[in-house]
């Protein structure tokens, strides 16, 4: 079985060595950028399987990677950042960031963070089918892939499944902290309004194709309304 790539942009080299050395343990293969554009690239190359991300980096800042990465690749990323203001975490998880580790953190914990969204992302599976459909909207959980009359809505990863949960589970209203159990699944980083800002993010992107599945249930959650 071939390890899953971990890509490691972050400037510090000192933390960006203690990141490695801990993922090496855990036998993932490892790949460090020390620059945003250089992270950019080497995403590129690499092709990585997660992405550790600092966001105060020479060259190009985190955003711009996030942004750039999630563009072009559907992959985790996890931010790994001093910043820790509300804001900024907010820019990050539009971008497409999927989880936010402030520093200092424990390395033990990132190693279990990077193994969850690995876990969650590849080997997520629904409580039904694999590949459903729902007018002209089509989704297949084993493929990681959601269409609009054939064409792939391009989702970041958390939107991906947070669709994949709500279709796979219709009519059923879920409150916002039953999501972040259900779809992020790690809750002390992840916040309601987090949750919020996602589905609207999630929501617009259906909207413009025509698809109009998500309901809100004001004062108890969303659902998919079949």
């Amino acid at each position: 079985m071939n390890k899953r790539k971990i890509l490691i942009a972050e400037d510090n080299t000192e933390i960006s060595d203690m990141i490695r050395n801990y993922l090496l343990k855990a036998e993932y293969s490892v790949y460090q950028a020390y620059d945003g554009l250089q992270a950019i690239e080497m995403a590129s190359s690499v092709r990585p399987d997660l992405l550790l991300l600092d966001i105060m980096m020479p060259v190009c800042d985190g955003f711009e990677v996030c942004e750039s990465v999630r563009k072009n690749m559907n992959i985790p990323i996890i931010v790994i950042s001093a910043v820790v203001d509300e804001e900024s975490k907010l820019k990050l998880f539009e971008l497409g960031a999927d989880d936010y580790l402030t520093k200092p953190f424990s390395f033990k914990e990132m190693v279990v963070r990077v193994a969850a969204q690995l876990r969650r992302f590849y080997e997520f599976t629904p409580v039904v089918s694999k590949f459903r459909t729902y007018g002209r909207l089509t989704i297949s959980s084993d493929r990681f892939e959601a269409k609009v009359d054939g064409e792939e809505i391009g989702l970041t990863s958390t939107e991906f499944r947070l669709l994949d949960f709500l279709t796979s589970n219709p009519n059923r209203i879920f409150s916002k902290q039953k999501l972040i159990d259900e779809v992020w699944g790690i809750d002390e980083y992840i916040d309601e309004n987090t949750v919020a800002v996602t589905v609207s993010r999630l929501r617009d992107k259906l909207e413009k194709l025509g698809v109009n599945g998500i309901a809100t249930v004001w004062g108890f959650g969303y659902k998919w309304q079949d």
